[in-house]
């Protein structure tokens, strides 16, 4: 029995990853240094509630990644944009914007 592929779990990336990974290679350098070093100290202490707060911080970053063929996006609001936090949507505790 084979498993089937796992994909990136960036925003509409297709890639395949190999198991075990969360993200492709393009996607994880996309992210600060220093967020991937917690993600990965948290992933392997075990701690679920720092790990998730770091997993949706990382997830706000990559959505606002520009991605190929994307038209370029504004820095100003949006109709779908509520508010920010600095430079960041705000974010429900489920990782869904508002």
């Amino acid at each position: 029995m084979t498993r089937a592929p796992v994909t990136c779990a960036a925003p509409g990336c297709r890639v395949h990853v190999e198991r075990g990974k969360m993200l492709c290679p393009n996607h994880w350098f996309a992210l600060p240094e220093r967020l991937r070093k917690a993600l990965g100290a948290t992933w392997r202490a075990r701690h679920v509630a720092a790990f998730q707060e770091l997993w949706t911080e990382a997830l706000c970053i990559l959505e606002t990644a520009p991605r190929p063929f994307d038209p370029p996006r504004h820095l100003g609001t949006t109709p779908m944009t509520i508010a920010y936090e600095g430079d960041r949507p705000v974010v429900f505790a489920s990782g869904r914007l508002l």
